[in-house]
């Protein structure tokens, strides 16, 4: 049996920093990096999720880890763009400026493409693909003018991997990894940096 490795520690990497996440309630990638980001030193924090009550809880765990004294919550939905709007001008104006977004909400799902409606593959595409382009959009609005900023989309190692009935999800994947590469480009003579992250099942 594979040992799991030893939990980094914060060294206060994100000492003055404010950052926003997308999809931070709950149990998954999301709020794990949120809580990194609270344990390297975040001066302010804003996560959002569509569920009232598990954003409410997120937030208040946020704070219980201590040494962020400012925990923001919001209900967003990344498919909505006027919430997402909303979203990245509340946080603005909460933190005084956003320093780093990092684009986590996505959908998944198993069905061989065979079986899949119209309905399953645009709801797919619309979240993690569509939304990630929304999010990404506004925020860059605000860091290109101001010359600043950092942005990480969260891919995945399907974007280049195959595996059945994924056809959904893979093709968003691979479409976000484009999206980062294209933005990136576009961003990089303004001084902000986007990348993306592609994280896999760990298998033991």
């Amino acid at each position: 049996m594979a040992l799991l490795p030893h939990y980094v520690e914060g060294h206060n990497l994100l000492a003055g920093k404010s950052v926003l996440i997308t999809a931070a309630a709950g149990a998954g990638i999301g709020f794990a990096a949120a809580r990194k980001c609270v344990e390297e030193g975040c001066r302010a924090i804003t996560i959002s999720d569509i569920h009232e009550g598990r954003t409410a809880k997120s937030v208040e765990a946020l704070k219980a880890l201590g040494g962020t004294q400012l925990v923001f919550g919001r209900v967003a939905n990344v498919v909505v763009e006027e919430q997402v709007q909303a979203l990245v001008d509340d946080a603005e104006a909460q933190m005084g400026g956003v320093d780093v977004l990092i684009n986590n909400a996505g959908l998944g799902g198993t069905k061989a493409l065979v079986d899949m409606s119209d309905e399953e593959w645009n709801r797919v595409m619309d979240i993690t693909l569509n939304g990630t382009m929304r999010m990404l959009r506004a925020m860059m609005r605000k860091m290109l003018p101001r010359n600043a900023g950092v942005i990480v989309n969260n891919a995945s190692v399907l974007g280049w991997r195959a595996q059945p009935e994924q056809c959904h999800y893979a093709a968003a994947k691979a479409g976000v990894m484009a999206l980062t590469r294209c933005a990136a480009m576009e961003a990089a003579p303004h001084g902000v940096r986007i990348n993306a992250v592609s994280p896999s099942l760990a298998m033991h």
